[in-house]
């Protein structure tokens, strides 16, 4: 099209412009995804969505204020107002990926090129929340965390080295954020880690503890306020508490109302003794 004729479009109404180049439908839903479209667009082929704006992409909590942040190779230096450009020299074909037609870095690498910016055990929450909803896994932040052993801006390998170190090839990130707190509490008050999603059989029934002492017969579940959603569900869970009562098990219950001190209290005696 020529110049003039974008320009009758845009003063006509049925365009509206994004940025220098860029156009869209005046009247079609705006969006996010597709203001970070525009973004990605405008910074040139190729480029992805990255850092905290690509952790939002693949479905991380809390980064919705966050500055839009890409990355273009080294070679390139494109200017975007209100946008975070960083350049590299390292994108792997595996770090390449696609959400919703829009080019991002896989989840791995976004958490490895923001290490910096959290602590050791932010840093492990995120990478729990990923390992329970699939979008990472634990090679995958190991094969990332091999080919860039080096500190960059953002870039903390010594942090990424130490929340790997705690999540081995059989580590279990847990079932949810609640079951990942009471460990940390637990743990935090020095008492010994327990174990994550311990395999029972009872009877030819497989259960998989929340967290257990194996050696104390302790098993601890943590409900969530949307855990019994269905009559079902309510019912498999006494009969497979009464299976573990009556094998020797003790079972201890937790809630998100449960405080720090309800937790500690409740499985200390269980331990060391009263």
């Amino acid at each position: 099209m020529s110049r003039d004729a974008v320009i009758n479009l845009v003063e006509r109404g049925d365009w509206e412009r994004l940025r220098r180049g860029l156009f869209r439908l005046r009247g079609s839903p705006r969006s996010w995804e597709q203001d970070l479209q525009s973004v990605v667009l405008a910074a040139g082929a190729p480029s992805w969505a990255s850092h905290f704006t690509a952790l939002r992409l693949w479905g991380y909590r809390g980064f919705h204020d966050k500055q839009t942040e890409v990355t273009v190779p080294l070679n390139r230096r494109p200017r975007l107002t209100d946008v975070r450009v960083h350049r590299s020299g390292t994108i792997h074909e595996h770090d390449v990926r696609e959400i919703d037609g829009i080019p991002t870095l896989a989840a791995a690498r976004a958490i490895v090129d923001t290490s910096s910016r959290f602590d050791d055990r932010a840093l492990g929450a995120l990478v729990d929340d990923g390992l329970r909803r699939r979008v990472i896994s634990v090679a995958a932040l190991h094969a990332v965390a091999r080919r860039l052993p080096t500190i960059a801006p953002g870039r903390s390998p010594k942090r990424v080295a130490a929340v790997l170190a705690e999540r081995t090839a059989g580590f279990h990130p847990g079932d949810s954020e609640l079951e990942t707190r009471v460990r940390r509490v637990l743990v935090d008050a020095g008492l010994p880690p327990p174990v994550r999603q311990l395999r029972v059989t009872v009877e030819g029934r497989t259960y998989f503890l929340d967290l257990a002492y194996p050696e104390h017969h302790l098993a601890i579940e943590v409900d969530g306020f949307d855990y019994h959603r269905t009559r079902d569900a309510f019912d498999r869970d006494r009969s497979r508490q009464n299976d573990l009562v009556g094998r020797g098990w003790t079972v201890l219950r937790f809630t998100s109302r449960s405080t720090d001190r309800d937790i500690v209290d409740a499985v200390t005696p269980f331990l060391f003794g009263p």
